[in-house]
């Protein structure tokens, strides 16, 4: 089957696709990059969970960039008890070598948004690991499934505008809230993907929750390159209007 899906992964390449990734994916993360579009890879991993997908999870070694992707797919597909999700989880972080694979994946994980405390336990020694991509899947993590939480389960919307007036009301709450913030309140050595992933996530807080997030650039003790990297990612969002960025650049 492992041969199958290789074969399947090589017949749904573009070549010009493919050259088109692996300019924006460092050297180190391209291993043999197939060029299979997202929406192709998605829809094929729906189609194994339906299968033995346990049988194809246990292969060890990927010898496709897609087949890593596919791997990780698969868990948000298949996986409907969070308890096996995570132990897969726990197997795939390790395989993480690049952005893309960590973003993508990560965004599927639906059913931990099910499990809010389960999963925060589960990802504190990968934040906490000082290992560059175990840190960003942490972070993509939290961006995707936890900015927006409620306390009573629902999501909180972005905002569609921010202006002067909306940061001056009273500071917004949410059952993990202030644990984001402390786990942002540190310099991100752990290299450019690790530091990239904080300041994405400080933008999204910025657009859910402006009036705590303003405090935290101003408080947080992040690295001078991930605070740069926030407040530009914030200033080129389409919500702030023009005050509110210019505001930005002096927090």
């Amino acid at each position: 089957m492992r041969e199958e899906i290789r074969n399947r992964l090589n017949q749904m390449s573009d070549a010009g696709y493919q050259k088109f990734s692996a300019s924006l994916i460092p050297a180190s993360g391209k291993k043999n990059m197939l060029g299979v579009r997202l929406p192709a890879l998605r829809a094929y991993a729906r189609e194994l969970s339906r299968g033995d997908w346990r049988e194809e999870l246990s292969y060890e070694e990927d010898l496709y960039f897609e087949e890593t992707m596919l791997r990780g797919m698969i868990l948000g597909c298949a996986c409907s008890e969070i308890g096996e999700l995570l132990r897969y989880l726990a197997d795939f972080i390790p395989r993480v070598d690049n952005w893309s694979v960590c973003d993508s994946v990560c965004s599927g994980l639906k059913l931990v948004q099910k499990y809010p405390e389960k999963t925060w336990k589960f990802l504190e020694p990968y934040l906490n690991s000082g290992e560059e991509y175990p840190v960003r899947v942490g972070l993509i993590m939290i961006l995707d499934h936890f900015v927006k939480l409620r306390a009573d389960g629902k999501k909180v919307s972005r905002k569609k505008k921010i202006s002067m007036a909306d940061l001056q009301g009273e500071e917004e709450t949410g059952p993990y809230l202030e644990r984001i913030f402390q786990t942002l309140d540190r310099e991100f050595t752990e290299g450019y993907y690790a530091q990239m992933a904080a300041a994405w996530l400080l933008a999204e807080l910025f657009v859910t929750c402006p009036v705590r997030t303003v405090r935290g650039l101003r408080e947080l003790r992040l690295d001078a390159f991930t605070r740069k990297k926030a407040i530009q990612k914030i200033r080129e969002s389409r919500i702030p209007d023009d005050e509110v960025r210019e505001y930005i650049k002096g927090v």
